[in-house]
């Protein structure tokens, strides 16, 4: 399956001030008979792999995905040929043999209940041999839930200030990384905004609100006026003013106002 130069392009600036120390994360191509792009994590020390989850049946939306799940994360991502997981496909050391969940595959098991999987990697005895192999799967799953759910400042370090106070940018090409709604406390109706967090190719990152264009309905929901803002979406913004600068857990941002999207 072939990559698209977008994916490559977002893949680029997501894994700026990410490592590969110590394994990364794959991204599994789909194929004939496997129409699905699915999440693997790679250890190198034993080399192996472990299937995480299914992500989509489109690359866009499987890459997507990941960027989402790994935001917190300081791994890289990276993509493989499906045919580099086939001998993991078949393997059955993956089958819980005990409990509630016997018989079912750890990952569907962390799918659905995560804390199960770290109790198994950190409070379960094996006194069977045959659970030793999932005490050991297990606890690379929790290697996994720390890397996608803990926060790690260190992650976007390589963010600097830009600009000054009061000078106003023009020609920003920025990816939007995550998108709130926020009312307009200022005005009595629901006027809904899209509060932006964006970074550069850089790795700069960028706050900024992209205002309602109309009266909403519910505070929970965008005019149908209003250009909804999705994360991993590429934006030009023709102008800006930086209107402050800040840093937050080692993590410097530069607050814009007044921005003239293309």
């Amino acid at each position: 399956m072939e990559i698209t130069a977008q994916v490559l392009k977002e893949l680029e600036l997501f894994n700026r001030g990410r490592t590969s120390d110590k394994g990364v994360y794959l991204i599994s191509m789909a194929t004939e008979y496997r129409p699905y792009y699915a999440l693997w994590r790679e250890f190198p020390s034993p080399h192996s792999y472990l299937f995480v989850r299914t992500l989509g049946v489109t690359l866009d939306a499987a890459s997507a995905r990941a960027f989402s799940m790994l935001q917190n994360c300081n791994v890289r991502l990276e993509t493989a040929d499906n045919a580099q997981f086939e001998s993991y496909y078949g393997a059955l050391d993956d089958l819980m043999p005990f409990g509630k969940y016997k018989g079912k595959h750890l990952a569907e098991i962390y799918y659905v209940d995560p804390s199960y999987m770290l109790w198994l990697a950190n409070k379960f005895e094996p006194t069977n041999p045959r659970y030793e192999r999932v005490v050991e799967l297990a606890k690379r799953f929790a290697v996994v839930h720390f890397e996608l759910t803990v926060r790690k400042p260190r992650i976007a370090s390589v963010s600097h200030f830009v600009g000054t106070v009061g000078e106003t940018l023009k020609d920003l090409q920025v990816t939007v990384l995550n998108v709130r709604l926020q009312v307009d406390t200022y005005k009595p109706d629901f006027f809904v905004d899209q509060n932006v967090l964006a970074a550069d190719r850089d790795g700069n990152r960028f706050t900024f609100l992209v205002k309602a264009r109309a009266r909403s309905l519910t505070p929970n929901a965008l005019s149908c006026r209003s250009r909804q803002i999705q994360p991993q979406e590429f934006l030009h913004l023709l102008s800006a003013k930086v209107m402050s600068q800040y840093e937050s857990h080692g993590v410097r941002y530069t607050r814009l106002g007044y921005v003239k999207l293309a």
